[in-house]
């Protein structure tokens, strides 16, 4: 749970209160590779903090599996339209390795916003840093070459290569698995 402190220590101030009051209520688990987190069709009840390994967010479309997003250590993630909007999930979340998470339920995250005002604050800024970050990915994503979409994602995100499956990274980039080993290979 201290690498998680440290964490939000990193955004905000915390009152020994609030300290207390997330090491009682978030809980740890250790999650063996290829378990779901969140599932298609079923509403996203917990925001996650992944302590160690990796996850991915994916979906179906047209029997194809997409990753949409690939969350290394240190990253604070859940199905975010469905956990905020408080709908059905339209993707997955898959351990792509044995991971280590601390999660809090969503009822239990806003009775935490009510009570201590930093961990508020905590959480508008991971959501502003998040879409700021995936913003940004997007935007450029759609006007670059296979190689430079590449480029982009090792650039933002580095240790991403010695993470993921390469199947897994391409598909994100929407490139070939293929056409993701050329670019490696050169």
């Amino acid at each position: 749970m201290d690498k998680f402190i440290d964490y939000i220590k990193q955004y905000v101030q915390l009152s020994e209160e609030a300290e207390i009051a997330i090491r009682n209520v978030f809980s740890k688990k250790e999650y063996a590779k290829g378990e779901l987190l969140s599932e298609e069709g079923k509403t996203c009840n917990h925001l996650y903090f992944l302590q160690e390994g990796a996850i991915r967010s994916f979906f179906y479309l047209n029997g194809k599996d997409i990753t949409h997003w690939i969350y290394l250590e240190n990253f604070v993630l859940t199905s975010w339209t469905s956990y905020i909007m408080r709908k059905p999930s339209t993707e997955y979340l898959e351990t792509t390795e044995d991971s280590v998470i601390i999660s809090i339920n969503y009822d239990q995250m806003q009775e935490l916003y009510k009570q201590y005002p930093e961990l508020e604050r905590f959480g508008r800024l991971i959501l502003e840093e998040q879409i700021a970050m995936m913003d940004e990915f997007f935007k450029g994503y759609y006007f670059l070459s296979a190689k430079e979409k590449y480029e982009l994602l090792t650039n933002a995100m580095p240790q991403i290569t010695q993470k993921a499956n390469l199947g897994h990274i391409a598909s994100m980039l929407g490139i070939s698995q293929e056409t993701l080993s050329r670019i490696r290979g050169k």
